[in-house]
């Protein structure tokens, strides 16, 4: 894969016209027909001239933006990621980033196509975006992890409920712009039986056969889809089935690393949680560690935060680990063929809870909590402000 950060200042003129027109003679091509690396540059020239025209159709508001030119060279049994682009769009997810153009540059060579896709830059890492916040204290950037988690969480729930899963959850792919999430590379993405998109018109202009590049390679399979140190416990011993929760497992962990790495750097020992040996000892270490709702977050680095942070935590591990009370990290890390259940209204209930704990509190809470079961309501005190004690203190006087 190839990114390459356009200039700003895009203009239109007559030898973009004429590289557009020399580029559709292109699209006929296969890579065993650019023999020398002359028309491998020229190639090259013609799709980024294309980039700067799509540019330049632009407002000139909209072309004081950051774009990234995307080429990717994907196998054919993957969807074309700009068809997952044109779902997304037409389901309305959240969160996603804006095409400005895209296309196939070349439909076989090898049993591989060539893609590219001019989207809009979608800012920093999640990790870059804590550390960018005012406090450097980790109880403060934890609390300002909790909002991007919810909409990671909305837009992969959004695009489940559309017959659309990722598939490749990871810190990579989580972004942060203005405050709000981006969840990029949707190249691994498959779209279900169930998708509410039209997938018949999709298949038309992307020229990709559903009964075989979707169900027959992509239907709910792993294959080796995913990065290794987000995957979903299930993934990592290789299991056979896939679901929104193994997309929001692996949100889980891209959070809570990205919190451990504000930490300050004298204090960044590698946790257990996050120690990468193989993907087997992994889904083991994170079996053992999850079964502990007291201990878990120190697994992954992470000693204190913030009461909000914590709820969240908290009420995502017990959906995606806890069925019937019972804790089943073990059994997803010992039992390639355990299947775990969505539990899609617990879900539902917990994005609608979010608004309230996540959206509809302070920063971060003054209050005195005593601890509860994860998942239900608890009271709360508030701790009397220092000028109400003076105060009280005058009139005793």
């Amino acid at each position: 894969m190839v990114e390459d950060r356009l200039t700003r200042d895009a203009a239109a003129d007559d030898s973009v016209h004429a590289h557009l027109k020399c580029l559709d003679s292109y699209k006929g091509l296969e890579c065993v027909g650019l023999e020398g690396e002359t028309a491998l540059v020229k190639y090259f020239e013609g799709i980024l001239y294309m980039a700067r025209y799509a540019i330049s159709g632009l407002s000139s508001d909209e072309r004081k933006a950051d774009f990234i030119l995307k080429l990717a060279w994907t196998p054919l049994k993957q969807l074309p990621e700009p068809a997952v682009y044109d779902a997304l769009k037409a389901a309305n997810i959240p969160n996603i980033p804006s095409i400005i153009d895209s296309g196939i540059i070349i439909e076989n060579s090898f049993g591989y196509r060539v893609e590219y896709l001019l989207i809009e830059d979608c800012g920093i890492s999640l990790t870059k975006y804590l550390l960018t916040q005012s406090h450097w204290d980790m109880k403060w950037m934890s609390d300002n992890a909790a909002r991007p988690m919810s909409q990671i969480v909305e837009c992969i729930y959004s695009a489940w409920n559309a017959g659309i899963l990722h598939r490749d959850i990871s810190a990579g792919n989580i972004l942060v712009k203005g405050g709000q999430v981006r969840i990029i590379d949707w190249g691994s993405a498959t779209l279900l039986e169930n998708s509410s998109v039209d997938i018949d018109a999709i298949e038309t202009k992307w020229r990709f056969k559903k009964e075989t590049d979707m169900y027959k390679y992509s239907k709910y399979k792993h294959e080796s889809v995913g990065t290794s140190l987000y995957k979903s416990i299930p993934v990592l011993i290789g299991a056979t089935q896939r679901s929104i929760v193994d997309d929001i497992e692996s949100a889980l962990y891209v959070v809570l690393e990205s919190v451990f790495k504000t930490r300050p750097g004298n204090l960044k020992v590698e946790p257990i949680a996050l120690r990468l040996e193989s993907e087997q000892s992994l889904a083991f270490v994170r079996g053992c560690c999850l079964s502990d709702v007291d201990f878990y977050r120190q697994s992954f680095g992470i000693p204190h935060c913030s009461e909000r942070f914590a709820w969240l935590m908290d009420t995502f591990r017990e959906y995606l680990f806890v069925r019937d009370g019972e804790y089943i990290g073990s059994k997803l890390a010992m039992q390639p063929l355990f299947e775990r259940t969505v539990e899609i209204q617990q879900l539902e209930r917990i994005l609608e809870q979010i608004k309230e704990r996540v959206y509809g509190e302070s920063p971060v809470s003054n209050t005195v909590k005593k601890r509860s079961q994860v998942g239900k309501s608890s009271t709360s005190v508030k701790a009397p402000r220092r000028s109400q004690r003076l105060q009280s203190k005058k009139r005793r006087r």
